[in-house]
């Protein structure tokens, strides 16, 4: 992905297929688009979120990477004719930042299967616990989540797991590494896990935590509703945008609101089983808007194109 690599192998499949059209799973545009035998050909593209192009304190990417970006999602804006975008927030900053762009939403349902039952003995970590899922890149925030883990680890029986992300979670940021490393007996870092492990230390976990400075949807919180666990998320606005009213929200440049809402959860179950409930009943009104909005979209469709 973002080389040289994967436009020679974008080159090769249009030589060899000679489609109609062509959807792009994110943002880099194929620039054998732009040759004359390949100009009839239908661009899709979805762009998943728009981090490459934030500041470096937010996305962690060079000047080069940001330009290199931005070059591609006006090639996107310009010759693509659709973008799909998984949230309206994600829609909103392309749009600033490339006013070409043709874009639709397509939110993205929760699968099933985090509906269902898991065998709970598929777990690697017993006890209770505070969970987080995902890799340790710049935006997502995760010393802001261990900085206040450790200001409420003596008084709340949960520890803290980080899983998910394998070598990410210990190189891509070094100071998670310090961070988790200050605290051993209590913060535990996995690697990547299999589905069905994975799935069941969502389900055995008391709070999942997103703490991102910055996403395109965030599907972790919501497969973590469908699952009947509690989330507590930043305050950002597709996080809001996908969460909705099933979770709860602190700054996510403020470790002492995490905290505080880490401490009140941590030691009230009740209120916690109450947070719980309230996001599986937003992830189950999702899934239906999602459905209905889909096959309202096939209906006009055909009525379109009889």
């Amino acid at each position: 992905m973002y080389s040289l690599a994967e436009q020679k192998a974008w080159r090769h499949s249009l030589q060899e297929v000679r489609p109609r059209a062509m959807w792009v799973p994110h943002y880099p545009f194929p620039l054998a688009l732009l040759e004359p035998s390949n100009r009839s050909v239908l661009p899709f593209v979805t762009v998943h979120d728009v981090l490459h192009l934030q500041p470096r304190e937010i996305s962690g990417q060079s000047r080069p990477r940001q330009l290199y970006a931005r070059a591609m999602l006006n090639l996107d804006g310009r010759r693509a004719r659709r973008i799909f975008t998984p949230s309206q927030a994600t829609a909103l900053a392309l749009v600033a930042a490339v006013p070409s762009a043709r874009v639709t939403v397509t939110p993205i349902p929760v699968s099933e299967t985090w509906f269902t039952p898991v065998d709970s003995g598929l777990s690697p970590v017993r006890g209770r616990y505070i969970l987080y899922i995902g890799n340790a890149k710049h935006h997502k925030n995760l010393p802001l989540l261990l900085n206040a883990y450790a200001d409420v680890a003596g008084s709340i029986p949960q520890n803290l797991v980080i899983a998910g992300g394998g070598e990410a979670v210990r190189t891509t940021d070094s100071r998670v590494v310090e961070l988790a490393a200050q605290d051993k007996d209590r913060v535990r870092v996995l690697g990547r896990l299999d589905f069905g492990a994975l799935r069941a230390l969502v389900v055995g976990a008391d709070l999942l935590i997103m703490p991102s400075l910055f996403e395109g949807a965030g599907l972790p919180p919501i497969e973590a509703m469908a699952s009947g666990t509690a989330v507590l998320c930043s305050r950002i606005q597709v996080l809001r945008e996908t969460c909705g009213e099933g979770a709860d929200y602190f700054d996510p440049y403020d470790p002492a609101e995490l905290a505080a809402l880490l401490r009140h959860y941590g030691r009230d179950d009740e209120a916690l089983a109450g947070l719980a409930a309230r996001g599986r009943s937003h992830v189950v009104k999702r899934q239906e808007l999602i459905s209905i909005a889909s096959s309202v979209e096939i209906v006009c469709s055909e009525l379109e194109n009889p």
